[in-house]
């Protein structure tokens, strides 16, 4: 298969994981906490309140005005393409997305969770209960993209709850389940960064095991540090919180990681910065060389190069498929380190029109585009032996 005669490799599409995942697939002692799922008329579709044990996470704003704009965005997708009904019904089973993805012409995708994200969202739940919950979200994605292996590719879910059990769940999850990449939290959990100390086995394993980290961040606000809290319960709170949180949350993860010294001390860990869009990247690589030109030799972790110099070595942004600064992007920095996602099927994506749209992006070469399309996503996932 092939769009408009190029090969497709979606670096990061969803999961709509059912509510009974965790019910069929924790193991004992945890199946009582597995996630009980409320919708009500005050959250949007796509947001339930989610109960683990005496927790709550969910749609924190309670404006009417939220639901509503969520209710629309989902209609409004469901209207674009008679497949959205399709999968609705079939539960966004495997054989739906397989379905969706001949539609939008991708050839081969990386999976990301949508639950199994948002059930980790609380800086308060047991370490040892959100490690299941990863287990159980992670076994259940094995066996969604065994239907057909060599399209559908998965990213491990582990909890940044305790790292240690991170470490041991993407040793599992990489070497004895199929995964082609862990995912990162770009959020402080519990109130440690990325560039903790802490982290630091985990950003051996990961490098150890040969795959990437992919940081993506979540629909929810209910991580006690997270940008789009702010607007919670504020006008239009919705658009701003969305507008801002995941290219700045990225941008915080990117500079962790690298003024943060884990790239230097981990020098073959691959990074991908996902469902951020591209567009801040020069301004951003040239602001935290600047910072670290001024403030670095001071700091009290030395690392041997510039900000700028870690990403280009090591890793990796998604455009979103309509990005029309794409163009000023790939003339500030290069087309080598820059993959696409469609983020099927949640609402605010472009299906089924994402890739056409991407094809049909002005001022950027076919040769780029290729490379983005499906050549730097390859190599960002080690899938180069893919179809």
């Amino acid at each position: 298969m092939a769009k408009n005669g190029f090969r497709v490799m979606d670096s990061d599409l969803h999961t709509m994981e059912p509510d009974g995942l965790w019910e069929r697939y924790l193991e004992e002692p945890f199946k009582k906490f597995a996630p009980r799922f409320t919708r009500g008329a005050e959250n949007a579709p796509n947001q339930p309140v989610i109960q683990i044990g005496d927790l709550s996470i969910g749609e924190m704003s309670k404006r009417p005005r939220t639901a509503l704009v969520g209710k629309d965005l989902h209609q409004r997708s469901f209207a674009r393409h008679p497949h959205y009904e399709v999968a609705h019904a079939r539960g966004y089973d495997a054989e739906s997305h397989l379905m969706a993805m001949d539609i939008e012409g991708i050839d081969v995708a990386v999976i990301y969770g949508t639950r199994g994200r948002q059930v980790q969202m609380h800086d308060d739940l047991d370490p040892e209960v959100a490690a299941a919950l990863a287990r159980a979200h992670n076994e259940w994605t094995r066996d969604f993209c065994s239907i057909n292996p060599g399209r559908l590719k998965f990213a491990a879910q582990v909890s940044f709850h305790d790292a240690g059990l991170a470490v041991k769940e993407a040793r599992r999850a990489v070497q004895e389940l199929g995964a082609v990449a862990v995912i990162g939290n770009p959020n402080p959990v519990r109130g440690r960064h990325i560039h903790d100390q802490e982290f630091e086995p985990l950003w051996a394993a990961i490098e150890e095991l040969g795959v990437p980290v992919g940081f993506h961040p979540t629909g929810q606000a209910s991580l006690r540090d997270d940008i789009a809290r702010r607007y919670l319960d504020h006008p239009n709170g919705r658009v701003i919180g969305v507008a801002g949180r995941n290219p700045m949350e990225l941008m915080l993860a990117f500079a962790s990681m690298a003024a943060g010294g884990v790239l230097e001390r981990h020098p073959r860990l691959r990074c991908a910065f996902l469902e951020g869009t591209c567009g801040w990247l020069p301004w951003w690589l040239w602001r935290l060389d600047e910072a670290w030109e001024k403030f670095g030799p001071g700091s009290e972790v030395q690392i041997g190069a510039l900000p700028s110099e870690y990403f280009f070595r090591q890793c990796y942004v998604a455009t979103d498929a309509d990005e029309k600064v794409l163009r000023q992007v790939v003339e500030a920095v290069g087309d080598d380190s820059i993959v696409v996602s469609t983020d099927y099927p949640h609402s605010d994506g472009l299906f089924p029109h994402a890739i056409e749209e991407f094809v049909a992006l002005e001022g950027v070469s076919d040769k780029t585009k290729a490379k983005i399309l499906w050549d730097n996503c390859a190599r960002l996932y080690n899938l180069n032996g893919s179809r």
